[in-house]
């Protein structure tokens, strides 16, 4: 099986100092990938020291199918 790009929508819950309300930041990450479960384990290792709450909100295989450097 072959590596895959894949968009995970990763979503951060902030708390405003101002306001103190909460704020979802909603980012989206390019992960390269075999399968969905493989993004989430890749993302998971890169959020590993992020303090504030966050998730996984979606998973979609993009339709780019090379990244040229």
């Amino acid at each position: 099986m072959d590596e895959k790009y894949f968009v995970a929508r990763v979503t951060t819950d902030i708390v405003d100092e101002n306001t103190g309300k909460v704020k979802k930041i909603k980012e989206e990450k390019l992960v390269k990938a075999f399968s969905p479960t493989d993004v989430e384990a890749k993302v998971t290792k890169a959020y590993e020291a992020y303090t504030m709450d966050w998730r996984i909100t979606a998973i979609v295989e993009s339709k780019i199918d090379e990244v040229i450097e």
